[in-house]
């Protein structure tokens, strides 16, 4: 399975903070906010990650992320210069993911939680169909809303909808089969002049295919786009970190404890970061 982080947004939202750089690159505290979805990636046991960025930033990702080398992983960076919804980024990744089992996510969502993480293992190594993540909120208006029945089958899916038959909104994070790219293709533009990743996830709806997993209330999700989110985000990791005395989001931990880099690789990664609370960190858990 490949996966595929759609960034290629203009991030209005957080303006003028993003006047000139994408909002995947900007903190959520200790590390880019792009680290948290590579990181929930890797930890399922996917290295070969597709990141799509609108075109003026393509060198700052370049910059930041490098080819994933470092981290054992493959990364590659793809130019999105049309931006034209979460389906339009996932076209951009075509040629790559043809024929492919995908896990697609958008890349300012952050997630925390055993729970999460062990439904979102399942799905990887169980695609069969399309699998999304759904976590209940107080205001769904501003995200695509799963409905159910008793049984707790999906019955409808609507985007951003003015009168939300449920609170069950689903997440920036979507399981596919080797179908999706087949798929994607046939995905027209929404009201809103964007290709919808929810207009994918409607074509698994009605072949029978598509599967709900409730994420509980007890784990963390956030759409950290907004001042206030990525502010509440960053908090959320603060406090955890703290308490836990363990790293969220941590790539070059989690590819040392994958076996994806050597110690030496890791003393390299170190020596970046020593004058970090983030380098320090990795010093005292595994090279002191």
């Amino acid at each position: 399975m490949i996966g595929v982080i759609a960034c290629a947004g203009k991030s209005t939202r957080l303006m003028p903070c993003t006047n000139f750089l994408s909002k995947q690159l900007l903190p959520l505290y200790d590390k880019p906010l792009i680290y948290y979805p590579i990181s929930m990636l890797m930890k399922v046991g996917i290295r070969d990650i597709y990141i799509v960025v609108n075109g003026e930033n393509f060198d700052l990702y370049q910059k930041q992320l490098g080819n994933g080398e470092e981290w054992g992983i493959n990364l590659t960076i793809v130019k999105d210069t049309e931006i034209k919804g979460t389906i339009g980024a996932f076209n951009k990744c075509l040629e790559y993911t043809k024929n492919q089992k995908v896990c697609f996510v958008l890349g300012d969502n952050f997630f925390y939680g055993k729970e999460f993480e062990k439904e979102l293992e399942y799905a990887v190594n169980n695609p069969n169909g399309a699998y999304v993540f759904g976590y209940p909120v107080k205001d769904p208006r501003a995200f695509g809303v799963a409905s159910f029945d008793k049984q707790g089958n999906v019955t409808k899916l609507v985007e951003k909808p003015e009168k939300p038959e449920s609170n069950m909104c689903v997440t920036g994070i979507y399981v596919y089969d080797e179908k999706c790219s087949e798929l994607a293709q046939k995905v027209g533009l929404s009201k809103r002049g964007e290709y919808e990743v929810t207009d994918l996830n409607k074509m698994y709806l009605s072949r029978g295919e598509l599967k709900l997993c409730k994420v509980p209330k007890k784990n963390f999700w956030l759409d950290a786009g907004t001042s206030e989110t990525l502010l509440k985000a960053s908090n959320f990791v603060f406090k955890t970190i703290k308490k836990t005395k363990k790293q969220i989001g941590c790539i070059d931990e989690i590819a040392y404890q994958k076996g994806y880099i050597t110690k030496e690789q890791l003393q390299k990664n170190y020596e970046k970061l020593k004058k970090t609370l983030y380098g320090q960190y990795l010093y005292d858990n595994y090279l002191k």
